[in-house]
């Protein structure tokens, strides 16, 4: 791909950035620092049009090839790879984007190749051609983070996972030092989780108060039922999980994931950084940034933060992005080529006619010119390599304080780690004899007699008699409310109607935080 020069007046030129999420039908207009919606999209020359290729519409993997490949050759040379290496249907059309990287010990050129179907291309983005003249930018939903490091939302040296759910796909992506490293699509997309929990309760949900319980509640709803189906689910999810993050780790030899990020179309998901910590083992957060945009909405799907911030990069560093648009914009008329050969002749004409004068009087004029260019030479020179000396110093410096503050970083970590680690267990220690005075109240209260209560480790075994399926339904109902903050899990699947003496009996499992 060869390499461009930004355009530097490309954001004087536009006044808006209109971002387009063709998969959902949703598009905003970021102006200044204010983020609106758009209901319908209609073309104006000062706005600039920015979508974006979901993963799982993509293939995408590095290739490399041999150093003596001119570059008006590499675009044949990486198609003929990817059918040879991607096993592609040579049957089937398809576009290829590339980018290159480096990186140490690598024997060749090395590129990222980002391929999709025509088909698919013409399905997902016809529509736009009748709606808009152009469409600038269409960037890989995988490179959309890299705007969070180019903008300085996140720190460059480390590495990060960023898991995000939507209707159409749900893709866990990796970034080390700053660059994309792996991305990968699981069969999880909200609307896959939405059929996956029917499937689980065996009956059809309403999925408009699936949804809502689920955007509002997340894994912490407290509604019992559906909370024991979903973790079952998110059980399955994070299985799925954990072996991307195990391939990754030995792929692409990544020791530490320092973070993961867990966000969604729909808004952050409650308790799901909580589920990721205690399964992966994994420091994790809701992916919501501070992108400094003011909006009259609660809450935007971060990837339309993203594509703005996205396209911003583009117009200074068009090499780090890839751009699938089949319907860009032209460049102004002094930048086609039609205009550049206008110019020339035109230019070429006034050189001619003003040449015999210009001769007259240039050499007098260009020997008076480098007299005073060659003492203002050796001045500047004399400054420049002083600053240079004072800039290298500089520059030593901040490597060394980056080095401590990391340093210190680390240690202040793991001190505050070990003080919440002491502070749980002295502030948080649940008494058992207390715990289980406190279950018999709740029996008592209930009319439920139990023959047997202990406790092995954080879990409680209270062996339940009843002659009413209700008092056991509203025992259980008020210890999930009164302890709900504590409880980690309840099991009632042991309790059952003795068919001889028609009691209700069983074992309540209760397991606390």
């Amino acid at each position: 791909m060869a390499k461009k020069k930004a355009d530097k007046k490309s954001e004087n030129r536009f006044q808006s950035v209109i971002t387009i999420d063709n998969y959902n039908q949703r598009n905003y207009k970021f102006e200044g620092s204010k983020v609106s919606s758009i209901r319908k999209l209609q073309f104006k020359r000062q706005n600039y049009y920015v979508s974006f290729v979901a993963n799982k519409d993509l293939i995408i993997s590095p290739v490399t090839v041999s150093r003596n490949i001119a570059d008006e050759d590499l675009a044949g040379a990486l198609e003929d790879k990817a059918y040879d290496e991607l096993g592609l249907d040579a049957a089937t059309e398809y576009i290829i984007k590339y980018r290159e990287f480096f990186g140490e010990g690598l024997d060749g050129r090395s590129f990222q190749l980002f391929i999709m179907e025509k088909d698919r291309y013409n399905s997902l983005y016809g529509d736009l051609r009748n709606s808009l003249k152009y469409v600038d930018l269409i960037v890989p939903a995988p490179l959309l983070y890299q705007s969070l490091y180019t903008h300085n939302i996140l720190e460059k040296k480390k590495v990060h996972c960023f898991l995000y759910f939507a209707e159409y796909d749900t893709t866990l992506t990796f970034y080390k030092d700053g660059e994309y490293l792996y991305s990968k699509s699981i069969n999880y997309s909200l609307k896959q989780i939405y059929d996956r929990y029917c499937e689980i309760v065996g009956k059809s949900v309403d999925e408009k108060q699936f949804f809502r319980i689920f955007q509002k509640e997340g894994v912490k709803t407290t509604h019992l039922e559906f909370q024991q189906n979903l973790i079952k689910l998110f059980n399955e999810i994070f299985i799925t999980i954990n072996d991307i993050v195990i391939y990754t780790k030995r792929a692409y030899r990544v020791d530490v994931i320092d973070q993961m990020f867990i966000g969604s179309e729909l808004g952050p998901i409650s308790g799901a950084d909580e589920y990721a910590q205690n399964y992966l083992g994994l420091y994790s957060i809701p992916m919501t940034f501070d992108f400094k945009v003011d909006s009259e909405e609660w809450y935007i799907d971060q990837v339309h933060y993203m594509m703005n911030l996205s396209a911003k990069t583009y117009w200074d560093e068009p090499d780090r992005l890839v751009n699938f648009s089949m319907y860009p914009r032209p460049p102004v008329f002094l930048k086609r080529a039609s205009g550049q050969f206008i110019m020339s002749m035109l230019l070429a004409i006034l050189a001619a006619s003003a040449y015999p004068l210009f001769f007259l009087g240039s050499s007098y004029a260009l020997d008076l010119n480098n007299k005073k260019l060659r003492a203002e030479q050796q001045r500047v020179g004399a400054i420049a390599t002083r600053y240079r000396r004072i800039l290298a110093q500089k520059a030593k410096e901040i490597k060394n304080l980056s080095e401590k503050k990391a340093g210190l970083k680390t240690t202040y970590e793991g001190k505050e780690k070990t003080l919440i680690s002491v502070y749980n267990k002295k502030v948080n220690y649940h008494l058992k004899s207390n715990q289980l005075a406190a279950f018999a109240k709740n029996l008592k209260k209930h009319g439920v007699y139990s023959n047997q209560m202990e406790s092995r480790n954080d879990t409680y075994y209270l062996s339940l008699v009843s002659n009413s399926d209700e008092n056991v339904t509203e025992l259980i109902k008020d210890i999930t409310n009164k302890y709900s903050k504590d409880i980690k899990m309840i099991n009632i699947d042991e309790i059952s109607e003795d068919s001889n003496s028609s009691l209700y009996q069983g074992v309540l499992k209760v397991e606390l935080r």
